[in-house]
């Protein structure tokens, strides 16, 4: 087939991407500036590969793996980092949720004119 004909059969779409727990663990030791101990890398793994055969995207997992990298934590944090990748908000815009907004802090000021703010106590 060359690259200008149509795919032939049921195929409509390019297939989505996936990669093996070994892929993402090798992406994550070439990323560091040195090579992690073999323990820490055999930890990550299991875990990468537990979160993939979970049906969880690669790519959530390769976010997860980032953010580990960066953080430097026990390699046993990495689902709770995937789900942060997963299901964190986008920056800058607040949460809605089923609870009324709340009146923005203001702290506490003396009043300017106190005899105004306190006639009837004064």
């Amino acid at each position: 087939m060359d690259l200008g004909s149509l795919p032939s059969g049921s195929a409509s779409a390019p297939a989505p991407e996936s990669a093996s727990a070994q892929q993402l663990i090798a992406e994550y030791a070439s990323a560091c500036t040195h090579r992690p101990p073999r323990d820490v890398l055999g930890r990550l793994g299991r875990e990468t590969a537990k979160l993939l055969a979970e049906g969880i995207d690669a790519a959530h997992v390769r976010d997860g793996l980032t953010k580990h990298r960066t953080k430097g934590l026990h390699p046993s944090t990495l689902p709770s980092l995937v789900h942060e990748a997963m299901n964190a908000a986008p920056t800058g815009l607040a949460r809605t949720g089923s609870r009324p907004s709340l009146p923005a802090h203001r702290g506490w000021a003396n009043p300017t004119d106190p005899s105004t703010a306190y006639a009837e106590e004064l």
